[in-house]
């Protein structure tokens, strides 16, 4: 069903037990390449690779998690899963990137990212 199928509800759990509640959109950046195309004066079209971290943009629900000790916390793992599709994203050793905001109107914590090593993603 993961191959035409999209949205639904989406858990987000982390290995040390935290639940996230997303909102929005969640962005995954599977790859641990990004490539730029560079051209030159010829008229002809290089490639430029250059190696990234394996990402994901995440906004959720502010529940009262620490942020600040999350922000510290030794690298862990986390998992996505989608329950309409069946598929699930895992992210091994990772921490958080960027500069969480909470919207106080709202309730919603924006401004991270995941950025991990390594990325696997398993099909029901």
């Amino acid at each position: 069903m993961g191959n035409k199928d999209f949205g639904g509800r989406i858990t987000t759990r982390l290995s040390s037990g935290e639940a996230l509640s997303l909102r929005g959109t969640l962005n995954l950046n599977p790859s641990g390449q990004s490539n730029e195309a560079v051209t030159n004066q010829d008229g002809s079209v290089d490639r430029v690779a250059s190696v990234q971290a394996k990402s994901a943009e995440i906004t959720f629900a502010d529940r009262g998690l620490n942020l600040d000790a999350l922000m510290k916390s030794d690298r862990f793992n986390v998992t996505f899963i989608e329950d309409f599709t069946g598929v699930t994203h895992y992210y091994t050793g990772a921490f958080l990137v960027g500069n969480p905001q909470i919207n106080r109107a709202n309730g919603e914590v924006t401004g991270i990212s995941i950025a991990s090593e390594g990325y696997n993603r398993s099909d029901a």
